[in-house]
């Protein structure tokens, strides 16, 4: 089979329908097994290779991906046109397994200072649209998505974790944000011809090309339950995540011109394609300052890190237990408040042991001042002028007097 017939038939795609309905002509001659011309390929092929530029203006040069004397500071043109596959087509069309390739070259490139996406596509297939719009969303690279034509399904969900979104024209198109099944049952026409088919499966495998053949029997509720509906809810979240301010009353397939579409929230502006390069410059220093926050980000968490370790240790916490805690903002406010209770306490606590210590030292300070006046008053054996009288008769001295006061 011819392998973009083999890709048509395959499965979801998301797609404008007023493109899908083009291929009937497309669909007719591959059938036929006719091919198109390699004149109109090489043409295809060149409008669809990723470059590279340098400068602004008539001072702009270019150059190609691998070149090995990129000048720093320049910009990563990457086209995406007409219908998105997975794989490189023969007729032209780059798949999004080579442009995802190029925007993580661009991305790991130091003399690239920003990513230029030059958009005119329906959409595409599903596979691997999800992975190409996660590495534009989180490339460190700054990202521009100029829009040429039409940005619409599969297309404008890989372009919605740009940086910047820029319309070419008032009349240039964005949406159509939404998941379809295309399928064109042969089975009828080829039985006609007297083509039998049969499918024949394991005892087992009772639930195998179940939802699929129900669609062909026209039942799609299971197919658009169990297939389209997962991809659509990823789609939509996708969207939401990258484009906040879109509201869930434009997710619901609707195309729309530009202007429309900045009101919405879809795209941020109109301008040209040298406006939309020279917003690189800006970019790249917000991208700067993230970075930076970033790393100062990472410092702390570090610092974060080992001072939960110290404190593990210090209440004598198991580590088995709390190493998977997640120590969230809230968890380090308890912390802190637990940490302040055990501070005011130690402090009240060294307190109070100084004032022990000082009363223990003025003790002994008094005790030896006593002993010193008792060594200087007195001699080894006792006088008659130490005698006091006592109650009972019995004899009394100066020095017992003095240790009774003080014991008492």
């Amino acid at each position: 089979m011819n392998p973009i017939l083999a890709e048509i038939f395959s499965g979801a795609w998301l797609i404008s329908n007023e493109r899908s309905t083009a291929y009937a002509s497309i669909l007719l001659s591959l059938i036929k097994g006719e091919s198109f011309s390699e004149g109109d390929s090489a043409i295809a092929r060149e409008r669809n290779r990723s470059y590279v530029i340098s400068g602004m203006g008539d001072q702009k040069q270019r150059f190609g991906f691998s070149d090995t004397n990129i000048p720093e500071g320049s910009v990563a043109v990457i086209p995406i046109r007409s219908e998105i596959l997975k794989y490189d087509q023969p007729c032209g069309p780059r798949g999004s397994q080579s442009i995802l390739t190029d925007v993580k070259s661009a991305d790991q490139n130091p003399n690239i200072k920003s990513i230029l996406l030059v958009v005119d596509s329906p959409g595409g297939q599903v596979t691997g649209t999800d992975l190409l719009a996660e590495a534009i969303r989180n490339s460190a690279t700054p990202v521009v998505a100029y829009i040429e034509g039409m940005a619409a399904s599969a297309a404008y969900w890989i372009i919605s974790g740009a940086s910047k979104i820029i319309a070419s024209s008032d009349l240039d198109r964005i949406g159509s944000i939404g998941t379809m099944l295309m399928v064109e049952d042969l089975k009828p026409a080829l039985e006609a011809e007297g083509i039998k088919f049969h499918e024949v499966y394991a005892s087992l495998s009772v639930d195998k090309n179940k939802d699929f053949n129900q669609v062909l029997d026209g039942n799609y509720e299971a197919y658009q339950k169990n297939v389209l509906d997962v991809i659509n809810t990823k789609f939509l979240s996708s969207v939401k995540t990258n484009r906040s301010a879109v509201e869930d009353s434009t997710l619901t397939g609707k195309i729309y011109f530009a202007p429309q579409a900045i009101a919405l929230g879809l795209i941020d502006e109109i301008g040209s394609l040298d406006y939309a390069i020279s917003l690189s410059d800006s970019l790249t220093n917000e991208k700067n300052i993230q970075s930076t926050n970033h790393e100062t980000k990472n410092s702390e968490s570090m610092k974060i890190k080992m001072t939960w370790k110290a404190i593990q240790s210090f209440f004598k916490m198991d580590p088995a237990s709390l190493d998977a805690q997640e120590l969230t903002e809230e968890r380090i406010q308890q912390i802190n408040d637990q940490l302040a209770t055990v501070t005011a306490r130690n402090e009240e606590l060294e307190n109070l042991l100084s004032a022990e210590t000082a009363a223990k030292e003025t003790a002994l300070s008094d005790l030896e001042a006593l002993r010193s006046e008792d060594a200087g008053a007195e001699t080894i054996a006792a006088k008659a002028a130490d005698k006091i009288d006592g109650a009972n008769d019995n004899p009394v001295f100066a020095h017992d007097k003095i240790a009774d006061e003080y014991c008492a």
